[in-house]
């Protein structure tokens, strides 16, 4: 889609090589770089369909820098780590309550960035942002809670974000669609290797993450599962989208945040 005429001109983040797949198989190619990470083959989402969703941009030299992120409680918003990794935390800033791009809902700048200790690359590929003012919750704008346990194979997962759509540019209304899950030894096996810390969700062709949608939510039951990381050769392959696992690195996230890490019986 082409972006409004008064829109700042849009640096997508980038993704840096992950060499921990070099040995996948020859007709299944490379790793993306990180300029790929964008919602394919989506749909628009309708306002306050998924309220647990923000914008994480950072401003620099006239660009924006796009990211996903989702609200785990007032004041903590997840993201990836290659997200924003190497700058102030006053440099970034979220966007909640609407599905328009940069535009709408509230705007509020990030206080402090924990980036997990073991983050190298794609692993360990998450973060939290601590907010300057914490949020106001209503229809639009709510928390999405850590999931507790993994969930059986072929579970649909919502992915969502505003990174650039299949027909091209970057969407200018919250795109979302529909992955599943899958387990570690099976995604080992189509991806050759896969760190512990880090999930993979399934998907077909011309579906899935590509470029601006690092960061942003995977959502399978009403609850947080996964952080996207990253994607495997091209936005329009049929090989699973990278994500970081919410549930490996749920001790993590409770003790570094305020979030309600309570499991339902």
């Amino acid at each position: 889609m082409a972006l409004e005429n008064n829109r700042l001109p849009i640096l997508l983040i980038i993704f840096a090589v992950v060499t921990i797949f070099s040995a996948i198989d020859a007709n299944e190619s490379t790793i993306l770089d990180r300029p790929q990470i964008r919602i394919y083959g989506g749909q628009n989402a309708a306002e306050g369909q998924f309220p647990y969703q923000v914008l994480v941009t950072r401003a620099d030299d006239g660009y924006i820098t796009v990211c996903g992120g989702a609200i785990i409680s007032r004041n903590y918003v997840l993201t990836a780590a290659h997200c924003v990794n190497g700058y102030s935390p006053w440099d970034y800033s979220i966007r909640a309550g609407t599905v328009e791009f940069n535009s709408g809902g509230v705007e509020i700048q990030v206080a402090d960035v924990k980036i997990h200790p073991q983050y190298s690359d794609s692993n360990y590929d998450i973060a939290l942002l601590r907010l300057s003012s914490p949020l106001s919750f209503n229809d639009k704008i709510k928390p999405v809670s850590l999931a507790c346990t993994d969930f059986p194979d072929g579970t649909p997962v919502i992915i969502t974000g505003w990174g650039g759509v299949s027909s091209g540019g970057l969407a200018d209304q919250l795109q979302y669609n529909t992955v599943y899950t899958l387990n570690h030894d099976s995604c080992v096996e189509r991806l050759n290797t896969l760190d512990d810390s880090m999930r993979c969700l399934d998907k077909s062709a011309g579906n899935g993450i590509c470029g601006g949608d690092s960061g942003g939510p995977a959502v399978a039951n009403g609850v947080l599962i996964g952080i996207s990381s990253f994607g495997v050769n091209g936005c329009d392959s049929s090989l699973p989208n990278g994500f970081t696992d919410v549930v490996y690195t749920r001790d993590w996230i409770c003790a570094n945040s305020d979030a309600d890490c309570s499991c339902s019986a």
